[in-house]
């Protein structure tokens, strides 16, 4: 007995202990606007100007400069490896900060929590974590939007494979909806997702060699829209009856494709990506759905209303006896294509309906000695607004333009 005690108890003390490691930053924003602007998370993260709004005088009531000083996007995470399981290294990540949901949008929330398991040539990951769609490649800009709406953005519950061999590496990865989702008839929602029950899936291919990487990758979304819906008909003596009924209409999807590239040398680095978005609001692209075909019996079709984005920056590191400087040039663009059919009810996008196409540009340079970071990045956005027609296709166009300064402190641990 005592033999098997000290063979329990020394095999305990070899267990291999999980190690945690604590990191983070205090990250301060201070964002100057010369116009009134679509944002999220207390302004700070930035999607586009809006158009004018003329008051009884002609004026435009929307050109109205506007600044901020915030910390919710102060962050604190840990990452913890653990013993082997299966032959697989293990680790998981678990990663918050106050920009969640709530009127003052400071409340705790969860940006990134998984596990993961690792062998040699694969890996499995389940949790809360980047979109793959860009957890591979995101723009050195360091406002917090990082390049959208012109590229993805977006984080999301999860079960991804990825199979690595000779520079090559597949993903497949079924995702669901949380803090980044559709919009529809209730407003943003995961519920439309959720309903649709088939998760989102999303399958990639990279090679990466040297400095040197390319891939490309396409994203299906299904959701469904309603659970039920009203319908009036007129009965045997004139009179209106309504009644509600059960949905069984098809569901709203979405296919977008996207490729990718970088190259780096030395201090200077080159990145660029294209997508193809159709019902990709959950994406935080400008795209969306609508309603294209009302049946007799009031249930309806849906049609995508796509967009085609991308973006291309450039980076210089400049090496200074106390710390070093980062230089970005970041360009972006998109454009509204429509819906390949009439709309003839409502509409659901993210972004203004009567945007034909964007572009912005924004230099930044960053300064980082030890612990400290600070910078500054000058965006200049522009949005042609006009006429939408039956497929929401835009013409007639003007120009309207946001100038915002963005300078960012912020300490790292």
């Amino acid at each position: 007995m005592a033999a098997l005690m000290a063979m329990f108890i020394g095999g305990a003390k070899a267990q291999e202990k999980p190690s945690v490691k604590l990191y983070g930053f205090i990250r301060n924003y201070a964002c100057f606007d010369t116009r009134e602007s679509l944002t999220s998370n207390s302004e700070q993260f930035y999607y586009m100007p809006k158009d004018e709004k003329l008051d009884a005088n002609g004026n435009d009531i929307n050109e109205q400069p506007n600044m901020m000083l915030l910390s919710i996007t102060t962050r604190l995470g840990l990452n913890i490896t653990g013993p082997e399981f299966l032959g697989a290294k293990t680790s998981a990540k678990i990663e918050s900060d106050f920009a969640g949901f709530g009127t003052s949008n400071t409340v705790l929330r969860i940006r990134q929590a998984y596990a993961k398991m690792e062998w040699e040539k694969s890996s499995i990951l389940v949790g809360q974590a980047w979109h793959p769609i860009m957890g591979d490649m995101m723009p050195d800009v360091f406002s917090l939007e990082t390049g959208a709406p012109f590229t993805p953005f977006s984080r999301s519950p999860q079960l991804r494979y990825d199979y690595k061999n000779k520079g090559f590496t597949l993903t497949a990865t079924a995702l669901y909806q949380y803090q980044y989702t559709s919009n529809g008839p209730d407003g943003s929602s995961f519920n439309y997702a959720r309903n649709a029950v088939v998760p989102e899936l999303y399958f990639q291919a990279m090679y990466k060699n040297g400095g040197f990487m390319i891939g490309a990758g396409v994203d299906l979304l299904a959701i469904k829209p309603r659970q039920s819906y009203t319908h009036t008909t007129t009965g045997e003596n004139g009179e209106q009856i309504t009644n509600t009924y059960k949905c069984k209409e098809d569901l709203a999807v979405g296919i977008t494709p996207n490729i990718f590239a970088s190259y780096k040398k030395g201090d200077w680095g080159f990145k660029g990506r294209v997508t193809y978005a159709q019902n990709a609001s959950h994406l935080s692209m400008i795209s969306g759905y609508g309603v294209t075909e009302i049946y007799d019996n009031g249930e309806q079709k849906y049609g995508t209303l796509n967009s085609i984005g991308g973006w291309f920056d450039i980076t210089k590191k400049e090496q200074l006896k106390k710390g070093n400087l980062t230089w970005c040039w970041f360009w972006g663009y998109t454009k509204n294509l429509g819906c390949n059919d009439d709309i003839v009810g409502p509409i659901y996008m993210r972004g203004e309906k009567n945007m034909d196409r964007m572009w912005r540009v924004a230099p930044s340079v960053l300064y980082t000695h030890n612990a400290m970071s600070i910078g500054i990045e000058l965006d200049a956005t522009t949005v042609a607004y006009g006429t939408p027609d039956s497929r929401y296709k835009v013409s007639d166009t003007h120009n309207v333009t946001n100038y915002r300064i963005c300078t960012m402190l912020k300490y790292n641990f």
